[in-house]
C-alpha cells in the first residue's frame, strides 16, 4: 500500500549544450519530445539550445522519476512566474502524482532534477 504524500521516485539527468547546438535539425529533435505549447515557447526562447536542453533534461528525469510508465508528451514543463513546474497532460497522473522539478544551466550544461509525490 502506497502512503499519499511519499516519494514515489527521483530522477536527474544532465545535456551538454554543445551537443545540441552541433544539431543539424535542433527544433526537429524537440518536435520528438516537446507538447505543442512547449514548441510554442522554444520559438519564443532567447537561447533555443538552451531552452531545447534543459526541458530535455526535465523530461528525461521524470521519466527516470516516475514509477511507472511515462512518455515525454504526457507532461509538459512550463513556468509559472520564473519556477519550471511539471503538468501532467494525460488523464489520470494529476490526481494521483505531484511532481516537482528544477532546472538549472551553465555555459556548457543543462540539467533536470524531479521529485515525484503519491497524492
Amino acid at each position: 500500500m502506497h502512503t499519499p504524500g511519499s516519494l514515489a521516485g527521483i530522477g536527474v539527468d544532465i545535456v551538454e549544450l554543445a551537443r545540441v547546438r552541433a544539431m543539424r535539425f535542433p527544433a526537429r529533435f524537440a518536435e520528438y519530445f516537446l507538447t505543442a505549447p512547449e514548441m510554442e515557447s522554444l520559438r519564443a526562447a532567447p537561447d533555443p539550445a538552451a531552452f531545447i536542453a534543459s526541458r530535455f533534461a526535465a523530461k528525461e528525469a521524470v521519466i527516470k522519476a516516475f514509477p511507472g510508465l511515462m512518455k515525454p508528451h504526457w507532461f509538459e514543463i512550463a513556468k509559472e512566474g520564473v519556477k519550471p513546474v511539471v503538468r501532467f497532460v494525460s488523464p489520470g497522473f494529476a490526481e494521483q502524482y505531484r511532481a516537482m522539478v528544477a532546472l538549472s544551466h551553465s555555459t556548457e550544461y543543462a540539467a533536470g532534477f524531479v521529485a515525484i509525490e503519491r497524492l
